[in-house]
């Protein structure tokens, strides 16, 4: 197996995160840069901060080096490295709200999900706008599963990893978050 930067577009997580366990200093690198962008907005999409997503981030990628062989391949590098992102990230949250003594009904406020490509811009905007609005209302579960299944297009089962919940949950809790925001939306009922 070739070792450095040289990712190819068939090498997955699985193999970088070996290469960088056999000693390989480049492949943590090539981690970082394979899963930087989707994990920080994973993670904006729980804490809503720019400077938290950052330290956040950091954070996530630190674990790996900390833990070095805590991964055992029981699910895929990408789902063991959001559920480090969720926790760490919740704990964040759980932190913020404890120092700034904030009530639970305020810290959820702060809570957004991402965002998708946009093809009509100003369209968009505007929708983007009314989602985000929509999606911040939502309880945490609704909006971190939203975040996992619609923005950063993880499986049902790998959603169930980084949730800690069952695959039946998993759908049911998708259901019901859908349901939460086509009433939020069709009533207009955005702002709170």
């Amino acid at each position: 197996m070739e070792t450095g930067s040289n990712t190819g577009p068939t090498e997955s997580g699985e193999e970088i995160y070996e290469r960088y366990l056999e000693g390989d200093n480049t492949a943590f690198s090539d981690l970082i840069a394979m899963y930087e962008d989707e994990l920080a907005r994973f993670i904006y999409g729980i804490v809503n901060d720019y400077h938290d997503t950052k330290q956040l981030t950091s954070e996530t990628f630190a674990q790996l080096v900390i833990n070095k062989k805590k991964f055992k391949g029981k699910s895929s590098f990408k789902t063991y490295l959001f559920a480090i992102a969720k926790n760490l990230s919740a704990q964040h949250i759980k932190t913020r709200i404890r120092d700034r003594h904030i009530s639970l009904e305020e810290a959820a406020e702060t809570l957004i999900c991402g965002e998708s490509v946009p093809q009509n811009v100003l369209e968009h905007e505007e929708n983007k706008r009314i989602l985000r609005e929509a999606i911040k209302g939502l309880k945490y579960e609704y909006r971190m599963i939203l975040t996992l299944l619609y923005f950063d297009e993880l499986s049902n089962d790998e959603a169930s990893i980084v949730m800690g919940k069952s695959k039946r949950q998993i759908t049911q809790l998708s259901y019901d978050a859908k349901i939460a925001l086509k009433k939020k939306i069709e009533e207009g009922n955005i702002n709170n």
